[in-house]
């Protein structure tokens, strides 16, 4: 198997669940991997042949499969910034994820599972929210957008992430500054409005603002 990490909603409900109320609730799982022989979608479709291409289906679940190679600046010369996120922002969710133990149901032993960190899935997350295809945004816009707030209102209190997203490669802090300034700065009512039918948590507009703005800023 080569390297994965869970991503999209499953990680982000993996990694609020440790500091903060219960997320919205996801029904699929996403993975990132690198690109090797094996690939993931091999080893886990066991000879069955994938669903669709990239997606496998274990026990009735879904995994939809990304894979990543390292990124050299080489690969980035050309990219617009909806590539250049998309390729820099999931590869750097991979090579900063971290094992995270969870609790099964009933007399199961506990897992320990590579997770993209807080950081990580804002840069993979930010790509969905501020670069969706017609059908995710009629359907799915409104829980990214909740999903990236909700991850720096918990893990960037003190600027955690912007710090880290700001040193991350391929100029990730001004690509994701970008989404956060597109998507929710440039008309935060219209944002929370997007956000409410997936929040799990009370939302206004000033508390989107006084979470976001300063994010942004430290960004640069």
């Amino acid at each position: 198997m080569p390297a994965i990490a869970v991503i999209g909603g499953m990680a982000v409900n993996i990694r609020l669940s440790t500091a903060a109320d219960a997320h919205r609730a996801t029904q699929d799982i996403d993975l990132v991997a690198d690109e090797a022989i094996p690939t993931a979608v091999e080893v886990l479709s066991d000879r069955q042949g994938p669903a669709r291409e990239n997606t496998v289906v274990v026990r009735g679940i879904e995994i939809d499969i990304i894979e990543t190679h390292a990124v050299t600046d080489d690969d980035l010369d050309g990219l617009d910034d909806e590539d250049r996120l998309f390729v820099v922002g999931h590869r750097w969710a991979l090579e900063t994820a971290r094992a995270v133990r969870i609790a099964t149901a009933g007399d199961a032993p506990a897992v320990e599972v590579p997770v993209a960190a807080p950081a990580g899935l804002i840069a993979a997350k930010s790509h969905a929210a501020g670069y969706p295809r017609a059908a995710r945004r009629s359907t799915k816009h409104g829980g990214d957008l909740y999903d990236v707030f909700r991850l720096v209102e918990v893990f960037d209190a003190r600027g955690e992430l912007r710090a880290q997203l700001s040193a991350a490669p391929g100029g990730l802090g001004h690509l994701v500054a970008h989404v956060f300034e597109t998507e929710i700065l440039a008309n935060p009512p219209r944002a929370m409005r997007q956000m409410l039918p997936a929040a799990s948590t009370p939302l206004d507009v000033q508390q989107i603002v006084d979470v976001v703005r300063p994010f942004v800023s430290g960004l640069g």
